[in-house]
């Protein structure tokens, strides 16, 4: 958890006569989620993805991220799970 400014987004901060802040939705609980938390444990700066790769969270799921991995875990594992049956029956 490295809660870092990316690239040169707070530059442009300051000289900005307004700043709107987009929230989603915690996939967890509901609340407003002010975070990205990524599903896998890939460590590269940028990784291209979208909700396969992450998933928007609130502050206190960020923070205590092992509830929200190991959730994301047992989707993606049921997906794959899915996915593998799906392609057995093409198969066949």
């Amino acid at each position: 958890m490295c809660r870092r400014s990316f690239g040169a987004v707070l530059d442009i901060i300051p000289i900005a006569d307004s700043v709107t802040k987009l929230t989603a939705r915690c996939e967890v609980c509901g609340h407003k989620a002010f975070f990205t938390l990524r599903k896998n444990c890939d460590t590269r700066t940028e990784l291209i993805g979208g909700a396969d790769v992450y998933m928007p969270v609130c502050r206190k799921h960020y923070i205590t991220n092992h509830i929200v991995i190991k959730a994301s875990k047992k989707v993606l594992e049921d997906s794959d799970k899915a996915r593998a049956e799906s392609c057995v029956a093409a198969t066949i």
